[in-house]
This record gives C-alpha cells, sequence and structure tokens, in this order.
C-alpha cells in the first residue's frame, strides 16, 4: 500500500487570551494580513496569513490564566523558516519593535533567532537548511 502525501501544515491555531490583541501584533511585527475574524460554535476566532504561511487565533473562553508554558504537554513553540541574510534583518526588526529576543546563535540545522509573542507564547525565526549546504 502506498503511503498518501502530506504537502505541507495548512494552518497552526494558537490558543490566546485576546484574539485581536495577538492578530493585530502578528501584524504589526511579524506582517501577517487578517484575513478574517469571526465567532464559530461559541469560539472566537481569527484567521491571519502571511505568503503561505496561516497562523489562526482562538480563544476558547476557559484559557488558563497562568499562560503559554512550552514546558506543558503541545506546543514548545512555533518556528518561522527565514534565509540566512533575512535572519539578521529580522533580528533588527524585532529589536525596533521593542521585542525581547535571543541573540542569533546555531541551532542544529542552521541559525535562529529566539522570542515571545502574545501570551508570551515562543516562536522563533530559523535559517533554511539549504542556507547551511545541507
Amino acid at each position: 500500500m502506498t503511503e498518501p502525501e502530506i504537502h505541507g501544515i495548512h494552518h497552526v491555531t494558537l490558543t490566546v487570551t485576546d484574539v485581536g490583541a495577538a492578530a493585530e501584533w502578528f501584524n504589526r511585527v511579524l506582517g501577517f494580513r487578517l484575513l478574517t475574524r469571526l465567532e464559530h460554535n461559541g469560539l472566537d476566532k481569527a484567521l491571519s496569513k502571511r505568503g503561505s504561511v496561516m497562523v489562526t487565533f482562538i480563544n476558547h473562553g476557559d484559557a488558563d490564566p497562568a499562560g503559554f508554558d512550552e514546558r506543558r504537554v503541545g506546543l514548545d513553540h512555533l518556528s518561522f523558516a527565514v534565509t540566512d541574510a533575512e535572519l539578521d534583518a529580522w533580528g533588527e526588526r524585532l529589536d525596533q519593535l521593542g521585542v525581547t529576543r535571543s541573540p542569533a546563535a546555531n541551532g542544529l540545522s542552521g541559525r535562529l533567532i529566539a522570542f515571545r509573542g502574545p501570551d508570551d507564547i515562543a516562536l522563533e525565526f530559523y535559517t533554511l537548511p539549504a542556507e547551511r549546504g545541507q
């Protein structure tokens, strides 16, 4: 039996305390464009996109007030693929916008910058493997 294909990730959904604020932050800091904001089955949702990357935000109404913790079972972090040259430009942009970040560092397969988004969600920019000759 032939294994069916997976063609990529359709979207990532992040649970947040304030859907509007999260969508606005992703727009202002990362350049995402809000596609739609809606209530569906009692849930507050927003869909945002930049290029082929779609991130959605949701508030279930009963979010844990303790906030995000990558040590809990679930999402550890969300990583955006960038070129090596773009990594430095993103670092400068984060600095200009006052977003606390790590220095650029070597990871297992490229260079990365780690930072936090709304609700302290762990995010990072990571260079594409092709940029490292792999």
